[in-house]
């Protein structure tokens, strides 16, 4: 039995489900409303059946087993989910380290705790109380946000003592100078803590109260706080991002709170770091379109550039929130002019470019300059808007109009040339799915194995399965037999409409009939690689490439 199927099979659909949502008996199966983050729905369309083991909406195509649907509902990866799912099953992961995974529930405990110790000491000041209503932060947002407010520096440790927490667990927190003074390190801060998807506090940011340096204080990375993959602010703001289909980020997290105030609740802030590539798969799961809102300023506009470098070619929209007149959205809210307006207003990255290009007689300024604005607009699919753009960077560098188009088409081609790279790839993809399968359902191995060809030109990794059996498998690390699980499990939605339906039943012919589909992908997509291949050797002379491509022509006819 595979680790996903011995963790679905330890718990009930319908248990699982009922943490999430309210359920209601219809017939053999049950019906509620849909509790995935951006489906608001009045009329029930989400299903759940406990002879199948699965749950699904029928009105956002959202769901599957136990699994799939914790990391639709919790809208986490599948490593995650895997997690989450154990927790609550008490099955042990393969690789599970027990000392390292206590530790880290002893760390969300702890913090936790620290959180409501802060909370606590914010509503015994009123002073500061006051000083965050001066500012502009609402009782309602200090409470949403769990705000709180470093007293002064012995008490937290005491409290963290009577808790009966020891030295070591203490220090793990990063919330002391050091173990030995045993001194807050955030005396005198207003508290931020810093959540993760699931809303456990992973971190705090303390903010200076009065004037000083520095104006943040952070907790560092640690073994529950990863910052490459943390938004502040997404576990308040998932649910209207996915509602109102874009997500505002900011560099602040003063401008989060502030633009959650006045109903842009689908703003979230990176911490302290640059936008990553974890951060933007993350948003891909709830929207396509992004405004960046950094601060007027050149630190906020150099972070622009960069994250609109990140940003491109990952298939989204981005747009450009430019805050004239102010210094940053905390600012102009407070101003009194309606945000909406900016949002109206921002610009697409080509054009946020073309704004701040800073004007240079040098040559290769001109050349470098041009290059990152074609690289950008090669993306824009309307011809109008392209045209546009591309007359406005001719008069903004200077240079003439023929050239730019030129420049421009080839930039075109050398698109098509990447598309072309990346399709060959998806043999790869094919693989990579059977691989996950053959974990999935190792009793299938010998019938996926049979079908099958030209095995020689396959990617190592199946190559290897193939070659020496299902015991190869237990030469694979554990990530990466969970990625390919992963893969696994996202294909089964190809199945659930007709499960719950009770058209199919999921036997092992049904389940090889679908794992025949992705095969016979392979074997196309490995037909044409190995043609290629050969091709090339018998233009070098090579005799045995002839011979063997005679033999594929015939396999393709």
């Amino acid at each position: 039995m595979s680790q996903v199927e011995e963790l679905e099979s330890s718990i009930d659909i319908v248990e699982l489900v009922k943490r999430y949502t309210n359920i209601k008996k219809a017939g053999a199966n049950y019906k509620a409303l849909c509790p995935f983050p951006g489906h608001n729905e009045k009329t029930p369309s989400f299903i759940i059946s406990p002879s199948k083991q699965i749950a699904h909406c029928f009105g956002c195509r959202r769901g599957g087993g136990p699994l799939k649907f914790i990391m639709d509902v919790e809208n986490v990866e599948f490593k995650d989910a895997l997690e989450i799912l154990s927790n609550i099953t008490g099955v042990k992961l393969k690789g599970y380290d027990e000392k390292k995974e206590t530790l880290k529930k002893n760390i969300y405990s702890i913090f936790k705790d620290i959180t409501n110790f802060y909370k606590n000491s914010l509503n015994e000041n009123p002073n500061i109380l006051k000083y965050l209503f001066d500012r502009g932060i609402t009782k309602e947002s200090i409470g949403q946000f769990s705000f709180g407010y470093a007293s002064s520096g012995l008490e937290l440790y005491n409290y963290l003592k009577n808790k009966n927490y020891d030295d070591n667990l203490i220090e793990q927190t990063n919330v002391l100078q050091n173990l030995s003074s045993k001194k807050d390190k955030f005396i005198g801060r207003f508290i931020i803590p810093i959540k993760n998807l699931r809303g456990d506090i992973v971190g705090f940011a303390g903010r200076i109260i009065d004037v000083g340096e520095p104006k943040y204080l952070n907790s560092p990375a640690s073994l529950i706080y990863d910052k490459s993959s943390i938004l502040y602010g997404l576990f308040e703001a998932r649910n209207e991002i996915t509602k109102k289909d874009f997500i505002i980020i900011t560099e602040g997290y003063l401008d989060t709170i502030s633009l959650h105030q006045v109903g842009l609740k689908n703003t979230v802030c990176v911490s302290g770091v640059a936008l990553t590539e974890k951060h933007i798969n993350i948003i891909k799961k709830l929207t396509k379109k992004i405004y960046l809102c950094f601060d007027n300023d050149d630190a906020g506009k150099k972070a622009t550039f960069l994250a609109i470098e990140m940003l491109k070619n990952k298939d989204l929209e981005v747009k450009i929130i430019s805050l004239e007149g102010g210094k940053d959205p905390d600012e102009i809210i407070k101003s009194g002019i309606d945000f909406n307006i900016f949002i109206k207003n921002s610009l697409s990255p080509i054009g946020f470019f073309l704004n701040n290009i800073e004007k240079s007689n040098s040559l290769q300024d001109k050349k470098d300059t041009l290059k990152k604005l074609l690289d950008i607009i090669k993306n824009y699919q309307d011809n109008i808007e392209r045209d546009y753009y591309l007359k406005e960077i001719s008069k903004k560098l200077d240079i003439s109009l023929d050239i730019v188009y030129l420049e421009f088409n080839k930039t075109r081609l050398q698109k098509r040339d990447d598309n072309f790279e990346i399709n060959n790839k998806k043999i790869l993809k094919s693989s990579d799915l059977i691989i996950g399968q053959i974990i999935k359902y190792e009793n299938l191995f010998e019938d996926i194995k049979n079908e099958i060809i030209l095995k020689e030109y396959l990617d190592s990794d199946l190559q290897d399965i193939l070659n020496n059996g299902i015991k190869a498998l237990d030469n694979f690390e554990i990530n990466k037999k969970n990625y390919y699980l992963m893969l696994s499990q996202n294909d089964e939605s190809l199945e659930i409409q007709a499960q719950i339906e009770g058209i199919i039943t999921k036997n092992d012919e049904t389940i090889l009939k679908q794992i025949k589909k992705t095969i016979s992908k392979l074997n196309k997509d490995t037909l044409e690689q190995a043609k290629n291949i050969l091709i090339e050797k018998i233009n070098l002379g090579d005799k045995e490439a002839l011979k063997k491509y005679q033999e594929i022509i015939l396999i393709k006819k």
